[in-house]
């Protein structure tokens, strides 16, 4: 699991459409759809109830999108802190710093 798929969770849930989702990602619906089927293996539970044409959270989903976006806060605090203490090792040449990774 890795932030990918944590944020196209979030991103699905709040936008309640594969589709719409895919255009806030800026990726391919398809690509939304592989992330969200890895991240229900990985937890080993169905997220949504894909059964309507609107994408409805599933109770795993539900009891899941909090600490999914709790997770994402967090590595935005992590960033901000790391910006702010400097020491950057690879920055670009106008002075600003390189993002961290996006998957762990």
């Amino acid at each position: 699991m890795d932030l990918r798929h944590l944020s196209t969770f979030v991103a699905v849930a709040e936008e309640g459409s594969f589709s719409r989702a895919a255009d806030r990602l800026r990726i391919a619906q398809s690509a939304v759809s592989r992330t969200i089927r890895d991240l229900e293996r990985d937890l080993g539970r169905q997220l949504f109830d894909r059964s309507t044409h609107h994408v409805a959270l599933t109770q795993a989903g539900h009891a899941t999108l909090d600490s999914a976006r709790a997770a994402l806060a967090a590595v935005d605090t992590l960033r901000v802190t790391a910006d702010d203490a400097g020491d950057c090792i690879r920055c670009p040449h106008d002075g600003q710093k390189n993002g961290l990774v996006e998957a762990f």
